[in-house]
């Protein structure tokens, strides 16, 4: 005669509990990497604000935000674009473009560094800008572009 188990062998609940545990570790391993992906956010987020003079494909190293400046100039940092090929324009407070360029950078899709020595025409205003972009491949629209303003010494 087969002996009786204390405990009698419920597979309805084994697969219930098994199928309890599987869900919480998966919705815990989702937490984390939300939690993850955010404090990513964060982090990109304060360090745009610590360098307003960067994105994460472009970062401008010089000139410095409301630098002084006279032409040529040399404008320098590093980037990370397609093809390693940037734009550069200098535009003066009123937006009149006093000079625009092709800057290639060392290396294409990954950070690497960019400089280029930039002549431009007398400004009609003390202050302007100076734009470093990158142009889509799709449609040729100005993509990554930082601005970083500055004052003409010309």
């Amino acid at each position: 005669m087969p002996t009786k188990r204390k405990y009698p062998y419920n597979r309805e609940r084994l697969l219930l509990t098994a199928l309890v545990a599987v869900t919480f570790f998966g919705f815990l391993l989702w937490s984390i990497e939300q939690t993850a992906s955010e404090q990513e956010d964060l982090l990109t987020a304060s360090a745009i604000i610590s360098f307003p003079n960067s994105n994460r494909s472009i970062r401008a190293l010089s000139p410095k935000i409301g630098a002084a400046i006279k032409s040529p100039v040399v404008i320098s940092g590093r980037a990370s674009v397609f093809e390693a090929v940037l734009q550069a324009r200098i535009k003066d407070a009123s937006g009149l473009t006093l000079a625009q360029t092709k800057i290639m950078a060392k290396e294409g899709q990954k950070m690497s560094p960019f400089s280029a020595s930039v002549k431009y025409k007398k400004p009609t205003r003390p202050k302007g800008t100076i734009e470093v972009f990158s142009l889509s491949a799709k449609d040729g629209s100005e993509i990554n572009k930082i601005t970083i303003p500055v004052v003409f010494k010309d």
